[in-house]
């Protein structure tokens, strides 16, 4: 059955909290499983880390100013020509109404690089796209925060192939300067950030971008003659990276706004968050979280997104629920509290509308299997506003006030 009913007294308490949020969703009460013997210890290791940060994460203000998001998946560039085709949109409209329904105050999207410059194929169709997917946003009265990531072509995650030989830092500033342009002009979102990860897109693009100087550089050139408009333009790194390069980016760079993505929570990186935090409180700067979800430890931890699919995977299985609702209410509690203007919840996208039951064929099953069974999922559920106690956790937590 899609949803499952355990003690009623828990189904109860569940209604009672929706119906005090004005909130038209059904939840998914199904326990979460016993943890898997080969995932035992890294479920101990992590539940540590989410208590552990849970009791740094400060008490928010009174009245807080924190816009709470999540990633909008179904705009995300790396889909490719399936976002030309008719369903595209709807399927936007559907994640947008379940997303309001929750609470959620702002979407994420993944606008890919190089995918509005001229000489992409079906550029105009993409930006069409993209133009559709903004009017909506705005119109249910969303934040919109943009990431000009490169496509992970090579991976798994994207059937694109795009080719990034001869680009050079020069090169690739020009280019991501030019798709910017269009991005700010024609989609006017509040928030454009241009280099989120160092790391991952060196990987991806096979230019040494994960130092300081090689950063201010980038962004550098890239901000030379953009014209922002109401855009703020932010930049910055993973948690796993040295705070050095986001240190270097807000004293030697005009960026709006420095961003950060947390998805480990171990010590040295939420060592690592503290002092962001208070670099960009030193530099007088905006701070945004526009990526984070708690990280569970894999084989292929570390290798960009030539891991990710790995990652996704696991992230998906339901015996993680109850770290995931700790961190989830945390993660608030932490970005209000530290006055960050937006965070948004990557995973959240479908964990909020679901998880899958962990079982010996799904571990073995290929990305493309495993990734059309779980959208199937969240889709049915979004569609009727099944919402899983992750989601429930995200909404109590946007509302508490």
């Amino acid at each position: 059955m899609l949803v499952q009913y355990s003690a009623r007294h828990q189904h109860d308490e569940d209604e009672r909290r929706l119906r005090a949020n004005g909130a038209r969703l059904t939840p998914i009460v199904q326990s979460s499983g016993p943890v898997p013997a080969r995932y035992r210890s890294e479920y101990s290791r992590v539940e540590a880390e989410v208590d552990g940060f849970a009791t740094r994460a400060g008490a928010p203000p009174a009245h807080p100013s924190t816009v709470v998001g999540t990633e909008l998946l179904a705009a995300n560039g790396n889909i490719g020509a399936g976002l030309l085709g008719p369903q595209a949109i709807s399927s936007v409209i559907s994640q947008l109404e379940a997303f309001k329904a929750l609470g959620v105050e702002g979407v994420t999207v993944n606008v890919s690089f190089p995918l509005l410059l001229s000489s992409t194929p079906d550029s105009s169709r993409y930006l069409s796209f993209y133009e559709q997917v903004a009017a909506q946003v705005r119109s249910r009265h969303m934040v919109l925060s943009v990431e000009e990531n490169p496509v992970f072509s090579g991976t798994p995650l994207t059937s694109l192939s795009i080719s990034y030989s001869g680009l050079t830092l020069v090169s690739y500033a020009v280019e991501q300067r030019e798709e910017a342009q269009v991005i700010i002009d024609d989609l006017s979102p509040s928030y454009l950030l241009l280099l989120t990860e160092p790391d991952t897109f060196s990987d991806t693009l096979n230019i040494d971008l994960d130092t300081p100087a090689a950063a201010v550089e980038l962004v550098d050139d890239e901000l030379d003659g953009l014209n922002r408009g109401r855009t703020e333009v932010g930049a910055g790194t993973g948690t796993w990276t040295t705070p050095a390069v986001d240190q270097a980016l807000l004293s030697q760079t005009a960026i709006d706004y420095l961003d950060v993505h947390v998805y480990p929570l171990g010590p040295a990186q939420v060592e690592d968050l503290i002092a962001d935090v208070g670099a960009a409180d030193a530099a007088h700067k905006k701070l945004v979280m526009d990526e984070t979800w708690l990280e569970k430890p894999t084989s292929t931890e570390g290798t960009g997104p030539q891991g990710a699919p790995d990652e996704l995977k696991l992230n998906s299985y339901r015996f993680w629920e109850p770290l995931d609702e700790r961190f989830v209410t945390a993660m608030v509690r932490y970005a209000r509290s530290h006055a960050f203007a937006y965070v948004s919840f990557f995973d959240g996208a479908r964990a909020f509308f679901g998880f899958l039951s962990w079982s010996a064929r799904l571990e073995a099953a290929p990305y493309g299997t495993f990734t059309r069974e779980y959208d199937q999922l969240v889709a049915g559920n979004m569609r009727r506003l099944y919402v899983s106690g992750t989601g429930l956790a995200l909404s109590d937590a946007i509302r508490t006030r």
